[in-house]
């Protein structure tokens, strides 16, 4: 095996055809929109939720949402990017965890303003806003961002921990706060629900892909286990075995 994670053998075709993989989803995201702007019957329902949401509002509610809704905000991504990058630094998680971070984070947001500029649909009534919202409305650039925000910290869990009750936690807890993003966004007044579904389910769909390069093509934990953690099923070293 190669010493260097990063130069093993099938990288460069896997990246070419993530790029396709890429520029597809993009095209097919930017035909979701104009089929979603265009169509009077979602535009319908869309409008029905947001009625709905609104006249059920409440103090309390809305100051959850707000608070809620910092998961899909830029300070998460540094937030996990620099979790990710100290276990990095400390041996617990390799370099290339970082790198496959970067990649899946840099595609999302580079495919979300790309289409929202192509699609160009409008938010909802500003009237109805409860937080500030910048450029257009489809697809939810929150609620992309805490889909990859919320995954990146469940997968990170999974490279760390074999045990199942840490596992099965990180999934529902990355679950529910991503639903709670989705909601937020719709009940905080700047998307409409297809803006938050379709950013929810185009981001899926693009870090399948990123596994799938990462998962064929370099480690992302180390192949020792980390010290301490008992849900491991290979034993540690025995202490007389261990220098100094």
């Amino acid at each position: 095996m190669p010493t260097d994670p990063l130069s093993t053998r099938g990288i460069p075709s896997r990246s070419f055809l993530l790029v396709l993989g890429w520029i597809a989803l993009t095209a097919i995201l930017i035909g979701v929109g104009q089929v979603i702007v265009h169509s009077p019957a979602i535009d319908a329902f869309d409008r029905h939720v947001t009625r709905w949401v609104v006249a059920h509002r409440s103090p309390g509610l809305d100051a959850a949402m707000k608070a809620v809704t910092w998961i899909g905000s830029w300070v998460a991504t540094v937030v996990v990017a620099a979790v990710v990058l100290v276990l990095a630094w400390t041996k617990r998680l390799t370099m290339a965890a970082l790198l496959v971070l970067a990649v899946a984070w840099a595609g999302e947001w580079a495919m979300v303003n790309l289409v929202k500029v192509a699609v160009g649909r409008h938010r909802p009534p500003e009237a109805l806003w409860l937080v500030k919202a910048h450029g257009a409305s489809f697809p939810s650039g929150h609620a992309a961002n805490a889909t990859l925000v919320c995954t990146a910290a469940a997968a990170v869990t999974f490279l760390l921990t074999r045990r199942r009750s840490a596992r099965a936690a990180a999934v529902v807890l990355a679950s529910v706060a991503v639903v709670a993003v989705l909601s937020s966004r719709v009940e905080l007044g700047v998307h409409w629900t297809t803006d938050v579904v379709v950013g929810c389910l185009v981001t899926v769909t693009w870090l399948v892909a990123v596994a799938w390069l990462a998962a064929t093509a370099v480690p992302l934990a180390p192949t020792h286990v980390p010290a301490g953690d008992p849900g491991s099923r290979r034993p540690l070293p025995h202490p007389t075995a261990v220098e100094g």
